[in-house]
């Protein structure tokens, strides 16, 4: 699995071939590289300050800081939040889009892919009230797997208690604001910052 593993007090980001730690000095890994191919490339020397960027819950539910194991889902029943959730997501380094329309994946992909790192939320659109069961059959699975799933969909559709809803506050912000933060900058520092057991 791609992401945050632990040696002992010593946490490794592991992304596909490449693996670091949180010091400014070489430290031999002792895990294996992940034979998943790795769809986030965070640049933890990336330096930033944090008090320039909104807290609100949907920018915690983007971090890439790993997810306790059995951690709710995250549900958003806000409409037009494609530009936010785009911007958000480049706190994970992605070198492909995490986001995808929840009728284009089908349910053991997701969970398959739920499976492959835990510092780059997965995040799923446009979710109907008539994709009940195939939601449950993920949000079952979902709290033992290390991938953070965020959902976005109908407010009538009624959620297991593996997934809990929030609203955000972006919406009402200024996009181009929003979009011209060093997102990247960010994510690497909260991570870095969990690495080193600050947070």
């Amino acid at each position: 699995m791609n992401g945050i593993h632990w040696e002992g007090d010593i946490a490794f980001l592991l992304q596909g071939e490449k693996t670091t730690s949180a010091f400014n000095f070489e430290i031999p890994c002792p895990f294996e590289p992940s034979k998943n191919p790795c769809d986030h490339r965070i640049d933890l020397r990336a330096e930033v300050d944090p008090s320039r960027f909104p807290a609100d819950p949907l920018v915690d539910a983007m971090s890439p800081v790993p997810q306790t194991m059995g951690n709710q889902a995250v549900f958003l029943s806000q409409p037009d939040l494609s530009i936010i959730l785009a911007t958000l997501v480049r706190m994970s380094g992605p070198t492909r889009l995490p986001i995808a329309p929840f009728w284009s994946v089908r349910p053991d992909k997701i969970i398959r892919d739920l499976g492959h790192t835990n510092v780059q939320p997965l995040v799923l659109t446009g979710v109907k009230a008539k994709d009940k069961r195939f939601v449950d059959q993920v949000l079952e699975a979902a709290p033992y797997l290390p991938r953070r799933l965020v959902l976005q969909g109908e407010p009538s559709l009624v959620l297991r208690p593996e997934a809990r809803r929030i609203t955000t506050t972006l919406t009402q912000a200024n996009v181009a604001d929003l979009i011209s933060l060093p997102w990247e900058a960010y994510g690497a520092h909260l991570l870095k910052q969990h690495m080193l057991k600050r947070n």
